[in-house]
């Protein structure tokens, strides 16, 4: 049985246990079965999960995986073991109070002669990232829904304006200069026509200044998905509410010095030299 146990310092035990994340070794034997040879505790006891229990299970039942999410895990472990690809997903977990997370777990496999593979790598909490692209998705699609509905609107106003419009017209030029019709009445009739065609252009100039801000909601969600990470659209939607870099960093738990790192990838993904910017690309 080849020997896949890990020993530590208490130095460099505690310097694992401090990292934002779990440091661990899973095993996946011949016969299919995994276990934990190694196993931090700093995620999962944030997580409410007992990684003790975990480092004794013979046999993992990664009963801690969201059950919607487990086959998958477990299709993406075989297939990093039989093609020794690196591991990187996204899944939920549940904590022993019923609490979900997001956890992103990272690792290289190693295949031992006798057909163990062996991970070693790293858990991280990606429930805010997770969140916030979901809070993107959201606003995207409550924004294309309005737009839906006001084109819908304007639309039906300036269909019901024009048979109105056209009869005042027609009215208009029957009675010309007539001195049966007073000066009076004629003005108030062109006065009536003119409200109505201008409030018709107005309709037809919101639905097309509807359709501009829909393809420019597309347009900068489009460039946000290909050049930004998570954490980078999480800073941007901050900064659209016109929140300034101490209260980005208080919101997201980071330092002010990581939230100008972050500024400065948008403004750079966006050609934008300002904040300011970014509304208007």
């Amino acid at each position: 049985m080849p020997d896949t146990s890990t020993t530590t310092s208490p130095r460099l035990e505690a310097l694992i246990e401090n990292v934002p994340g779990n440091v661990y070794r899973r095993v996946r034997r011949p016969d299919g079965s995994y276990y934990f040879a190694y196993l931090s505790s700093g995620l999962f006891r944030y997580f409410g999960i007992d990684h003790e229990r975990l480092l004794g299970e013979s046999a993992l039942r990664f009963d801690w995986i969201h059950p919607d999410d487990k086959d998958r895990f477990t299709s993406d472990l075989a297939l990093s073991a039989a093609t020794l690809g690196m591991l990187d997903h996204r899944i939920r977990v549940v904590g022993q109070d019923g609490r979900v997370h997001w956890a992103r777990g990272i690792a290289r496999p190693e295949r031992l002669a006798d057909g163990t593979v062996i991970w070693d790598g790293i858990v991280i909490d990606v429930t805010r990232e997770v969140e916030a692209e979901a809070a993107l998705r959201i606003t995207k699609d409550d924004a294309e829904r309005a737009h839906r509905q006001t084109t819908e609107i304007v639309t039906a106003v300036a269909a019901r304006l024009r048979q109105p419009i056209a009869e005042l017209e027609s009215l208009l030029s029957a009675v010309g200069h007539s001195a049966a019709v007073g000066d009076a009445v004629r003005t108030c009739l062109t006065a009536t026509l003119e409200a109505l065609q201008c409030v018709s252009d107005g309709s037809n100039g919101a639905t097309k200044s509807s359709d501009r801000d829909a393809n420019q909601t597309r347009r900068i969600e489009a460039l946000g998905a290909a050049a930004l990470t998570a954490r980078q659209r999480e800073v941007m939607a901050l900064m659209a509410q016109g929140r300034r870099n101490k209260e980005i960093a208080q919101r997201l738990g980071i330092a002010p010095g990581t939230v100008r790192l972050h500024v400065a990838a948008v403004l750079k993904a966006f050609k934008a030299k300002t904040r300011k910017d970014i509304a208007q690309a």
